[in-house]
């Protein structure tokens, strides 16, 4: 096999932001139907490119931040051309919590920000409710994963998530996510339990946990 998985630099990311614009293409995808509706999208633009400015903005946003982790998974056969990403929050351990500086907010033209804030609340909601006032600061959040559609059915979605859970499973940590009906499948074959389910601009999504792996030591 040729492909491999690698931390992200800052010049992947207009390869992350192809990713998951076509990952994610308004066309066909639910949520991102609605946060990009075709009423905003520029005259003369293709809808399905109307997210990428601001899928771009959103990923530079993320990857400055200190709990993220950008994996990509690379094609060497394809000279290296990034197929695959998982966007994942680490747990908040030590000095790690300390609080960052407000998050960029890139204006785009494209994305109906009330929607956007919607989805927001949403999840916010879902994350105090799974884990109390911190939210899911304890454990390995799953923001996006995306694959490019020209590159299914080769295991890439598999391999970025089990490196998350080998990082996981050291510290003895859960990883969590909010799954769309087309992951659902992928996440229960991986070991991800379903815990509830919440409701994204109509479309059922379901939380979900995968417990840490972690041998813990006998008492003695």
């Amino acid at each position: 096999m040729t492909l491999r998985l690698r931390i992200a630099t800052e010049s992947d990311l207009d390869a992350v932001a192809d990713v998951a614009t076509a990952a994610f293409n308004p066309e066909t995808d639910a949520i991102s139907a609605h946060l990009f509706p075709p009423h905003l999208k520029p005259a003369g633009e293709a809808y399905a490119h109307a997210a990428r400015p601001w899928r771009l903005a959103r990923k530079t946003d993320r990857f400055h931040s200190q709990r993220t982790i950008l994996i990509v998974a690379v094609d060497e056969a394809l000279s290296g051309k990034v197929v695959g990403f998982a966007l994942w929050e680490k747990p908040v351990r030590g000095d790690s919590g300390q609080p960052e500086t407000a998050p960029i907010k890139p204006p785009c033209v494209t994305l109906d920000h009330a929607a956007f804030a919607e989805m927001k609340r949403v999840l916010g909601e879902d994350h105090a409710k799974r884990f109390g006032e911190n939210g899911a600061d304890n454990v390995w959040h799953l923001e996006m994963l995306g694959v490019d559609p020209n590159q299914q059915r080769r295991g890439i979605g598999k391999m970025l998530l089990r490196w998350a859970f080998d990082e996981a499973d050291k510290f003895g940590e859960d990883c969590y996510l909010v799954a769309t009906p087309a992951g659902l499948p992928l996440y229960r074959a991986l070991g991800f339990e379903e815990v509830g389910v919440l409701e994204l601009f109509g479309v059922p999504h379901t939380s979900m946990i995968r417990k840490s792996q972690k041998i813990k030591p006998l008492d003695r």
